[in-house]
C-alpha cells in the first residue's frame, strides 16, 4: 500500500474519530445538559422518535448511543439508503439523522428528499464531514426545505445535535440559509477543479475533463491558491497543498498541528 493511500485511509478514519468522540464525551455530561433545558425542551425530547442512517457501524451505534442518553428514542437505525426508507414506512419518525455520504448509491440529500416524499412533516438532520455539501459532489442537488445541516467538525459537543434535533422537530418546513459554514466564496467551477486536484488529476486531465484549455486550469489553480491563502513563493507544489487544502475542508485531513 502507497504511503499516499495510507495517509488516505487514517484521514478517513480520524474524520470518523470526530464525531465519536463527541458522543462519548457528551453521554459524560449529556445528564446535564438535559435538566439544565426548559420543561418544554425535556418533554419535546421525551416524545420525539428518530430515524438514524449512517454507513459506519461504530459512527452509527456511538450515535444511537447518545441520542438516547439525551432521551431521544431511536426507533430505527440503518446503514444504508434503502433500509432506511424501509424503515421509515415501517416507522413514520418524527425526526431523521441523515449522514450525506452513505457510500455508493443514492447520498443523503437524495434519502432526505424520498423521505419528505413519503412524510411531508417529518424533520430533516443531515450530518456531514463535509463543511459545505458542494465539495463531496459540485451541482449536487439542494436539500429539501426545511433541512438542518451539521458539519461534524463543527460540534464541540452533542447540546448542538440535540438542538438541532429540537429545531427540526419543531419546524421542519422552516426555510434556512444555504450551508456554507466558513467556506471561502468558491464557485462551482472552482469547486469542481479544487475537487479533481484533490483526487489527484493533473492540470492536462481536468482541462480535458472540463474542455477547456490547459491555460484556463492554470489561471483557476493560481486563483484558487489566493482564494485559500496558500503558500505561492515556489518552494511548494500547489496542487499538493490545494489538495491539502481540499481534505481538511472537507474533513477528511485532521487539522494540523498547532
Amino acid at each position: 500500500m502507497s504511503d499516499h493511500t495510507t495517509e488516505r485511509a487514517a484521514s478517513r478514519v480520524r474524520a470518523r474519530a470526530g464525531l465519536v468522540v463527541n458522543c462519548y464525551l457528551s453521554l459524560a455530561v449529556g445528564v446535564v445538559m438535559v435538566h439544565h433545558g426548559s420543561d418544554a425542551e425535556r418533554r419535546i425530547m421525551n416524545t420525539v422518535r428518530a430515524l438514524v442512517v449512517e454507513n459506519d457501524p461504530f459512527t452509527l451505534a456511538s450515535l444511537v448511543s447518545a441520542l438516547e442518553y439525551q432521551r431521544v428514542s431511536v426507533v430505527a437505525r440503518a446503514t444504508t439508503a434503502r433500509e432506511g426508507l424501509e424503515l421509515q414506512r415501517e416507522h413514520e419518525p418524527d425526526v431523521a439523522l441523515l449522514d450525506l455520504d452513505l457510500g455508493v448509491g443514492p447520498t443523503g440529500f437524495d434519502l432526505a428528499h424520498a423521505l419528505r416524499r413519503r412524510q411531508p412533516g417529518i424533520g430533516l438532520v443531515i450530518l456531514s464531514s463535509y463543511r459545505d455539501p458542494r465539495l463531496m459532489a459540485p451541482g449536487m442537488i439542494e436539500p429539501p426545505r426545511g433541512t438542518c445541516y451539521l458539519s461534524k467538525a463543527d460540534i464541540t459537543d452533542f447540546s448542538t445535535v440535540v438542538a438541532t434535533v429540537l429545531a427540526a422537530v419543531r419546524n421542519p418546513l422552516l426555510a434556512r440559509k444555504p450551508v456554507r459554514n466558513g467556506l471561502p466564496p468558491l464557485t462551482e467551477a472552482q469547486l469542481e477543479v479544487l475537487r479533481l486536484v484533490a483526487q489527484g488529476s493533473s492540470t492536462q486531465a481536468i482541462a480535458q475533463e472540463r474542455e477547456v484549455s490547459v491555460k484556463a486550469v492554470e489561471q483557476m489553480i493560481k486563483r484558487l491558491t489566493e482564494i485559500l491563502d496558500l503558500p505561492r513563493d515556489g518552494s511548494t507544489n500547489q496542487h499538493v497543498q490545494l489538495a491539502r487544502a481540499y481534505l481538511e475542508l472537507a474533513g477528511k485531513l485532521a487539522d494540523p498541528e498547532p
